[in-house]
C-alpha cells in the first residue's frame, strides 16, 4: 500500500518534527532540543491547547515519543498549569478527569482510551513473552529492535504489512485492519511484538503466532484482553459455548477430524496440558524427569491462540513457548523437552 514506512537501527533515528513556534513553557536550564535523558523542570501554563499540539510541545522539550491512539481526539482542548520534569508526568496530569489514560511501554508513552491503556500494557508484555519463547530460528528476526517512522497520510494496514514483512513471517487476516489514514508518526527502538501491539490496539486487534507454519495472524481482542473469537482456559469448568469452541468437528476428504479454537493467556503449561487431555480424552504421558533435567518447568506460564487448528497444531502452539515438544505414539501423546 505504499505506506512509506522507514526503519532504522540505533537511538539516533528520529521522526521529522513539524515546524512549530517556540513553546511558551519556561525551562529551568537546558534548551528545547535537549533529549529525554535531561530532565529539566518545565513550568507549563496551557489553556485551551489542542492535545496534539500539547504533545508536540512536550516532544520538543523532552524528546519523549508519544503514540496517540486513533480513538482519542487530537483536537481536544486541554488545560494544564504545573511544573513537570518529563513528558510522562505532564501527560498523566492531562489525563486526569479525561476518558483516556497513558501507559508506559519501555521508551514509549501510549495514550489511549482509559480501558485500553492497562490492557495494551499487559498485552504487549504477553506478546513479547510469546516471541521470547519461540525457538531461536523462529524468533531471530522478531528479536530485532528498530525504530520506525511513517509520513502523513499513511494507511495503518500498509504499515503493519511492511512491519511484518521484515520478519519473513507470513501475514494472515490483514483485511481485519479497516481503512484509515494517519498523521505522521514514529515508534522508538523497541521490540517487534510491542510495536505491533501498539499499532493494532486502536482497532481492538492483536496478533497470534503459528510457529509451525511461520504465520502471524491478526485477531480481535475483547475488553478483557483476549481474542474475542476464542476461549481462555482456566481451572473452572468451561461453559458449553467454550467447550464447543474448543472442539469443532469438520469433515475433510470424507473423514471427520477434530479442530480446535482456543486462547490461553498467562496460564501454567502443565495445568493447561492436563486440562486439555482430560477434556479431549487424550492419553497423556509427561516425561517430568527429562523436562526438569533440561531446565524446563511445567509451571512456565504461556500465552497462545489458535483457530481451527488440528491436534498437532494445538500441541505445537501450547508446548513450543515453554520449550517442550510432543511425540504421538499411537493413541498416546508424550510430552518431552524440546531438542532445540
Amino acid at each position: 500500500m505504499g505506506s512509506g514506512i522507514g526503519f532504522a537501527q540505533g537511538p539516533s533515528s528520529k521522526a521529522r518534527k513539524a515546524p512549530l513556534q517556540p513553546p511558551t513553557e519556561q525551562r529551568g536550564s537546558p534548551s528545547a532540543s535537549s533529549h529525554s535523558r535531561t530532565r529539566a523542570a518545565v513550568t507549563i501554563h496551557w489553556e485551551g491547547v489542542p492535545l496534539r499540539e500539547a504533545i508536540e510541545r512536550l516532544h520538543l522539550v523532552y524528546d519523549d515519543p508519544v503514540f496517540l491512539d486513533r480513538r482519542v481526539d487530537p483536537s481536544r482542548k486541554v488545560n494544564l498549569g504545573a511544573t513537570v520534569t518529563s513528558a510522562a508526568s505532564a501527560i498523566a496530569m492531562l489525563a486526569q478527569g479525561q476518558d483516556w489514560s497513558a501507559a508506559n511501554l519501555g521508551p514509549l508513552i501510549y495514550l489511549g482510551p482509559r480501558d485500553s491503556a492497562a490492557r495494551v500494557h499487559a498485552l504487549a508484555k504477553s506478546n513479547a513473552q510469546v516471541v521470547a519463547r519461540l525457538r531461536l530460528q523462529d524468533r531471530r528476526l522478531l528479536d530485532r529492535k528498530d525504530s520506525i517512522t511513517w509520513p502523513r497520510l499513511t494507511e495503518p494496514r500498509g504499515l503493519v504489512v511492511d512491519l511484518v514483512a521484515r520478519t519473513k513471517w507470513q501475514l494472515a487476516d490483514s483485511e481485519r485492519i479497516p481503512h484509515d489514514v494517519w498523521a505522521a508518526g514514529q515508534l522508538p527502538e523497541m521490540g517487534f511484538a510491542e510495536q505491533l501491539t501498539v499499532l493494532l490496539a486502536g482497532f481492538d486487534l492483536t496478533f497470534e503466532l503459528q510457529p509451525r507454519a511461520h504465520v502471524l495472524r491478526i485477531v480481535p481482542i475483547s475488553p478483557d484482553g483476549v481474542a474475542s473469537t476464542a476461549a481462555t482456559t482456566s481451572s473452572s469448568t468451561p461453559s458449553p459455548a467454550r467447550r464447543a469452541a474448543a472442539r469443532t468437528p469438520t469433515r475433510r476428504g470424507g473423514g471427520t477430524k477434530q479442530v480446535y479454537t482456543l486462547r490461553v493467556q498467562e496460564k501454567p503449561v502443565g495445568a493447561v496440558l492436563r486440562e486439555l487431555a482430560n477434556k479431549l480424552h487424550w492419553s497423556l504421558e509427561i516425561d517430568e524427569a527429562a523436562i526438569q533435567a533440561a531446565g524446563k518447568s511445567l509451571d512456565q506460564r504461556i500465552s497462545f491462540s489458535v483457530e481451527s487448528a488440528d491436534r498437532e497444531q494445538l500441541l505445537d502452539a501450547l508446548l513450543t513457548p515453554a520449550g517442550l515438544e510432543y511425540r504421538i505414539e499411537g493413541d498416546r501423546v508424550r510430552v518431552v523437552p524440546s531438542r532445540y
